[in-house]
This record gives C-alpha cells, structure tokens and sequence, in this order.
C-alpha cells in the first residue's frame, strides 16, 4: 500500500524546500516571500524501491477563516483535503522562531484528524538561541526531527524514520486484515430471467445439489446464499427469483421477488446474469444490463445451456450477441453449459478478476495526471458560454463503486460522449477494465486568475 505524506505549515517554513529534496525535483516554487506555494505540488519519493506520494500545501498564515481572501480561502481548503486524504504529516516549524497562535491552529487541524505527525523544525542552521527547542517538545510530538533542508542536516535520519513508518503501516494492515478477514469473501449475486440455469449454475459450481432446481419457472421464490470456499477465498453465490418478461398486475407475488432481485445486487460485489443460450437476449435481459450499469456495479455476462446450440449456429448467435450488446464496453461474456459443467473454471477466473480490480489503490497525484493525458490527447470542447472548460484536479471520492471526483472550471457544459470518453480512459490507464467508475464533476472558480 502506498504511503501519502502532507507537507504542512505556516508559510516560509521550508516546505517547498523540503518537498524539492524529497522528490529530487525543483516543481515547487522557492521564496523568502510567504504564501509562495498557492495550489498543492504532487511528487514521489523513492526508499528502497518504495514508492511514496508526497504533497506541498500552501501556508496558513490566518486562523480567522471569515476573514479570508479568495487566495487564503483555497490554501485553507487545500491544507484540510490533505490532511484528511494523506497518512503521515510533515508539521513544519521555524526553528528560529517561537511557536504562533497559528502553529497551534494548524496542530488542532491535524491532530481533529487523527494523523500521524512528524514535527519538523527546520532551519537548526540559522539558530542563534539556546534552549529554544523547549516549546516544541511541549506539544507533546512524539516523532521530532531538527533538520536544516538546505544543508541537508539530519535527512538521512528523516528517510530512514520514513521507511520505518512505512515498514510498521504495512506490517498492521497486514495483520489486521489476517485478523479480521480468516479468508477473502466475495459475494456474487445471479440475475436473469426464470429458467435461465442460475440455480444449475451454482450447483455446477459448488460441485453439489445445494439449491432446489426444476424446469418449472419461479422455483426460487426467494434469495438463496450459499458459500464455497476455495484457495483462501471465500465465495457467497446468491440465487435469485427469476425476473419475468412480462407481469400482470396482479401478480403481487412475483413483484415482490422480482424487487428483492434487484435490493439484493446492492449487497453484493459482482453480479453475473444469466441468458438461456437457445432463447436468446431478450428485452428482459437488457434492462438488467441497464440497470446495472446505472447502479455502477461490476457484472459479467453467462450465457447458459451452450450444449444446446449446434455447432453451425454457435457462430451466428455469437455474432447476433455482439451485436445486440454493442452499447456495452468491457463486458466479459462466457457461453457455457451448466449442466454439463463447461467453462467454469472461467467464472472462478472472471470473479477473482473483478475482485483484484476493486482492491487496487489511486492517489490523488495519478488521477491528475490521467486526467491531464486524456485532455492532451483529446481536448474539451469550449462551454456554451464561449469560455474554456478545464479540469484542474481529481481524487477518488469513494470505492465499490468507484467515486472520482474531478473539479474544474465551467465543468457544467462537459457533454456525455466526453465523460464517457473520460471514463473508458481511466478504466485502460488504470488497468481497470471491468470494473465501473463513476464521475463527479465540481466546478470551483480559479482564484488566480
């Protein structure tokens, strides 16, 4: 898991300085003046073949908020995102001076957080008062370094606590997870219409008759949840009440069921949908795909009873399916026979797939750029009102699904085709195909400009 460190501070602290250090680069701008840095600065830092995200915020200089200009009000509002979406904390101080009203507001910021802290005092080099670190140790830090960034005074202590903090993170994730979690449960939930083969299916699957099966429609009148478990992962295969073509009014009944259907995919992590094979794709089945991709959940496509097909029709039905699922992008899909137990192991194969796909982790720092490889290699169009969209910055809101926010100017007049473009892109640069993002767009004025 990759470690996120914020840089914070009080403006012409050396953050800036550190951050060039630290990410052998000179992307952050440098300066006597204060509040130099205006926006966040995204590099890496590289220890032992560890990758680790490290952020420059601009300074806090004010704590009475109401009194912000639009510049202060965007540092502040920087600075609390990356307290709150980083790990560690770099707390910068002046040695040379004595602590403000304002490095006790940023503490209180940080520490409202919970955040693990790292107090830096820098600029040892400069100091010419003696017992001046005694206000420092009274914050009750337990991590303190006195370094000199420009002079590189006790960096290499910095790096090597890096790497120990690193080290301890990754070990207690480890362990809680082997605490908590004894195997990786998946849940998959079956959708499809009655007498598609879901309940077969899973019993082929579980290698057993664990669910009631029969040819008569609406066997399953209610969710089943059955588990296999199988190399260290635990699968929870729901069977669902088969979805029907057509309902009459009053058959209350199978409403209930069909809705319960559609409840229970919000339970789970991957939803597969079952297709009879010789019925064929019906009107039914693509509003069960449509649903789906509304709800953002990841699924993939079974069709069933593949033993049924000859051998001259298989091509052509394949090529009808193809056609017929042209709106959907990404979509694995495996013809199968249930009863005769063929491509199976694809299933297993397909689900651990998804499932490694909804693990994977995004820093804020490689959505920007992805986002800014998508504008280079594709514009956005000018708003309606003539003046230029842009996108400024991205960080992932949630996962399962995955909730990208992306905020901008004049992100209102973003068309469809282009979000939908955007969204393909992030699925292929974050090696992500199957599984379904989902965008937010939050316009902000630039207060720069």
């Amino acid at each position: 898991m990759i470690l996120n460190i914020a840089l914070i501070g009080k403006s012409n602290v050396g953050k800036s300085s550190l951050f060039n250090l630290l990410t052998n680069s000179k992307s952050a701008l440098t300066s006597d003046l204060p509040s130099t840095t205006r926006d966040r600065q995204y590099g890496f830092l590289k220890i032992k073949e560890k990758k680790i995200n490290i952020i420059d915020t601009a300074g806090i200089n004010n704590i009475k908020r109401k009194f912000f200009n639009l510049i202060e009000k965007q540092a502040y509002k920087q600075t609390i995102l990356a307290i709150q979406e980083f790990h560690l904390i770099f707390f910068l101080v002046d040695a040379r001076y004595e602590l403000t009203i304002v490095d006790y507001f940023i503490l209180k910021l940080i520490r409202k957080e919970n955040k693990n802290i790292f107090l830096l005092i820098n600029k040892i080099d400069l100091m010419k008062r003696e017992n001046s670190f005694i206000d420092f140790y009274n914050l009750g830090i337990k991590n303190i370094f006195k370094i000199s960034v420009i002079h590189k005074i006790g960096y290499l202590n910095l790096l090597k606590n890096i790497y120990n903090f690193l080290k301890k993170r990754e070990k207690k994730i480890f362990l809680e997870n082997n605490k908590i979690n004894k195997y990786i449960n998946i849940k998959i939930c079956f959708l499809g219409k009655t007498n598609a083969g879901k309940s077969t299916l899973i019993n082929s699957l579980l290698n057993s008759n664990r669910v009631i099966t029969s040819s008569t429609k609406n066997t399953t009148r209610d969710m089943i949840e059955i588990s296999l478990i199988n190399k260290k992962i635990k699968y929870i295969f729901t069977d669902t009440a088969g979805i029907n073509k057509k309902r009459k009014k009053k058959d209350f009944l199978n409403y209930i069921f069909e809705k319960k259907s559609f409840d229970v995919v919000k339970k789970n992590q991957i939803a597969i949908i079952v297709i009879d094979s010789y019925v064929g794709i019906s009107s039914k089945d693509l509003s069960i795909i449509t649903f789906l991709i509304n709800q953002n959940v990841a699924f993939f496509i079974i069709f069933n009873k593949w033993d049924l097909i000859s051998k001259e029709r298989k091509k052509k039905i394949k090529q009808e399916n193809k056609y017929r699922l042209k709106f959907i992008r990404n979509i694995k899909i495996i013809y199968l026979s249930a009863i005769k137990k063929t491509n199976l192991k694809k299933i297993f194969l397909q689900i651990k797939i998804i499932y490694n796909e909804s693990k994977k982790i995004f820093s804020t720092s490689s959505l920007i750029k992805i986002i800014n490889k998508a504008t280079k290699k594709h514009s956005l169009p000018m708003g309606v009102t003539g003046k230029i969209i842009k996108l400024k910055y991205a960080h992932l809101g949630r996962k399962n699904p995955i909730f990208i926010i992306i905020h901008g100017t004049q992100v209102q007049y973003i068309s469809q085709t282009y979000k939908k473009y955007l969204i393909r892109f992030l699925q292929k640069e974050l090696k992500i195909p199957n599984t379904p993002i989902k965008l937010f767009f939050k316009n902000k004025k630039n207060p720069y400009t």
